[in-house]
Parts: C-alpha cells; sequence; structure tokens
C-alpha cells in the first residue's frame, strides 16, 4: 500500500468541506490512541468496526514492536474508489487513509482475509517502524516541535528528518517488504508472504535466468521500470524478509526492524548490529538462496508432461486483460499495458503475431487491465 498520504490528506479534507451541508458531514470517533475521521451518514455503519480493527492491529504492534504512539493516530475513510487501497504516513504526524471499497483479489495479489483487517494490519506496521523512537529520537522531536517532514526547498530538512524520524529514511522495499510479511503473520500465515503470485513471479524470474536486482539497483532502477508501478518493492522486500525470518528467525527480523534503546538509527547500520553481517552479502545469499530452491521446483515440474502450445508473439505485453478470439478475422482482441506504450485495446494476429494498436484506455488496473 502506498506510504505518503499528506498531501491527499489535506485534498480530501477540502473536498469534505466543499460538499454541500446537507448531504455528508465529517464526523470523528476518538479513543486513546486513534482519531478516525469518516463521512456521516454514509460511512457510520463502519466507524465502530473499523476502530476495532484498528485497536486490535495497534496491540500487535506493541506486542511485537513494543510501539506507542507519537500522538493519536489520524485514520481517514474515504469511499471515491472503486477498489479498495490504504496508505499511511509518520511525518509530520501518524496518518493513514483508507479506501473503503473491495479489494482486487486478481492472481492472488491481495491477502485474502477480510480487507479492513488486512489493511488496518498493513498500514500500522508501517505507521510502527517509521514512528518508534528511542530517547534521542524523542529529544529532537521536542527541539524541533514535533517529527520534521523533509521538503524540496529547504535540503537541510532531510537531517533535521532523520534527527526526528530516522526509520523514515528507509527504501521502499524495507517499508512494504516488511509490512507484507507482518500482516501474513498476524493473519496466522494467510496472506502475500506466502502467496501464489509471488512464487510464481520468482520461479519465473529464475526459469528464464532473469536479472535479480542487489537493494541499490532495486530502489533505482527496478523501480523506475516497474510497470505495474511499484510491485518491484513488495517482491523483493517480502522475499527478502520471509529468507531472513527463514534463515535467522522472525524474533531476529523483529529485533532488525525495531527501533529500542540502544539501537542503530539507520536501518543498514541496524541490520549489520543485529546479524553481524552487510545487508548486501545476506541480500546475495538470498538471491542464491532463491535460485537453488526454484530450480528444485522447476525439475519437480519437469517430471511432467507440459500442454503442447506456441507462442503467440515473441515479445512482453505487461497486464494483458481476459482476451477475445474473432474466429472470423483470425485476431485476438484484448487490453495491453507495458512499459513505453499507453495502455491500450490491441488485435494481435493468430497467424503471424503481428499487433495493431486499435484505442487507448485510460487509467487501467494494474492486474485486471480493463
Amino acid at each position: 500500500m502506498r506510504q505518503h498520504c499528506r498531501l491527499h490528506f489535506g485534498l480530501f479534507l477540502l473536498l469534505a468541506v466543499a460538499l454541500p451541508a446537507h448531504s455528508v458531514e465529517l464526523k470523528a470517533l476518538e479513543t486513546k490512541d486513534l482519531r478516525l475521521i469518516y463521512f456521516d451518514p454514509v460511512e457510520s455503519y463502519l466507524a465502530p468496526y473499523a476502530a476495532r480493527t484498528f485497536t486490535n492491529s495497534l496491540a500487535s504492534q506493541q506486542k511485537h514492536f513494543g510501539f506507542a504512539p507519537d500522538g493519536k493516530v489520524t485514520v481517514l475513510m474515504k469511499d471515491f474508489s472503486d477498489y479498495g487501497n490504504a496508505a499511511a504516513g509518520a511525518v509530520p504526524r501518524n496518518t493513514l487513509l483508507v479506501d473503503i471499497a473491495p479489494v482486487s483479489f486478481a492472481f492472488e495479489t491481495f491477502a485474502p482475509s477480510e480487507r479492513m483487517y488486512t489493511l488496518m494490519n498493513h498500514e500500522l506496521v508501517h505507521v510502527a517502524t517509521m514512528d518508534q523512537a528511542t530517547r534521542r529520537d524523542k529529544k529532537f522531536r521536542r527541539l524541533f516541535g514535533g517529527k520534521v517532514a523533509p521538503n524540496a526547498n529547504h535540503p537541510e530538512s532531510i537531517l533535521y528528518s532523520y534527527l526526528t524520524a530516522p526509520r523514515v529514511a528507509t527504501p521502499r522495499w524495507y517499508l512494504e517488504g516488511s509490512a507484507v510479511f507482518m500482516e501474513t503473520w498476524m493473519a496466522g500465515g494467510l496472506g502475500r508472504a506466502q502467496g501464489a503470485y509471488d512464487e510464481m513471479v520468482f520461479r519465473s524470474m529464475v526459469l528464464d535466468d532473469a536479472h535479480f536486482y542487489d537493494p541499490l539497483g532495486l530502489a533505482s532502477e527496478g523501480m523506475r521500470i516497474d510497470f505495474q508501478v511499484g510491485v518491484n518493492a513488495y517482491l523483493y522486500g517480502t522475499r527478502f524478509m520471509s529468507y531472513v525470518a527463514l534463515t535467522y528467525s522472525p524474533e531476529k527480523l523483529i529485533e532488525w526492524l525495531t527501533r529500542p534503546e540502544g539501537s542503530k538509527a539507520y536501518y543498514a547500520h541496524q541490520f549489520r548490529h543485529v546479524f553481524g553481517r552487510e545487508l548486501g552479502d545476506v541480500w546475495h545469499d538470498w538471491i542464491e538462496f532463491e535460485k537453488s530452491f526454484q530450480h528444485d521446483n522447476l525439475e519437480t515440474l519437469r517430471q511432467f508432461p507440459i500442454t503442447a502450445y506456441r507462442d503467440l508473439t515473441d515479445r512482453g505485453l505487461g497486464s494483458v486483460s481476459r482476451a477475445y478470439v474473432d474466429e472470423q478475422t483470425g485476431n485476438l482482441y484484448a487490453g495491453l499495458r507495458y512499459p513505453g506504450v499507453a495502455s491500450h485495446l490491441a488485435a494481435i494476429s493468430l497467424q503471424d503475431g503481428s499487433l495493431s494498436r486499435l484505442q487507448d484506455i485510460k487509467s487501467p488496473l494494474l492486474y485486471q487491465v480493463t
């Protein structure tokens, strides 16, 4: 799920204020640690349940991370999207945005648990890993009047932000990998960390002898070329977290992710502090393990015959919608989304694989193109 939500939060508050007074209004449900903002009356039915799932998830963050939020966590529930999603941020304040629509389960790319339960578990891991603080961090928060959000017009704010919330200065694979791993753990193993989609991706990469990114390459090129808008951070991050837990124990993984007294502020330094090894070296170990693991799986699969097939095209087409075959024209029609070309409806010849672009598709979904 997305992490940074300050801009979205402000825009939705402005939108809510602009709505006619007789239609809906913003209301708040507050507890010791929560400020839940929702639209009344259309979302009133959901507010008590959302508050309860938040409270249950926060109890898990306190149990695993020893986390106590720096002030109340503000949660805004909204229903302006066709599909469920969420975002979380920790600077300058702890905030969550929750799209309450049903989530997409296409290709098992989302955990099959109840959505509010899963979203709260995932997003509060973000808050916990970014907001937890030592006495030194809290001292700088008092000095600067709170957690400082980096501002491009004031580069020195990067230093101030690091001093007040050092675990915000982490790559996206770290944030998403830890959240997906923990959401699966909190659901008793039911989730994306043990899902079929992730397994399929890495098995296909090994089969095709595809390039595996190192942490720096993933944060730069791996994210830039990702046609599914950031999913590589989830895939690599979750898989690496799972490998660390498998190799060193889940307790050691938690020790890396937490920020108790005596821990290192920078996430990579904390990794070396906990495991006695450089993060990049363990990352390399994971890649070698993944290749060996998937090679064994592929050898098992090769014991059974493969259904006969022929390649329709020799190019990657990215996300492909459900297709329709027109026997009269000999074409296959489908929606396509791949890098460098606007998403579009295409006709693919069943004879020679040639592709004709018919109509652009605006704002397609990641996994369900049309």
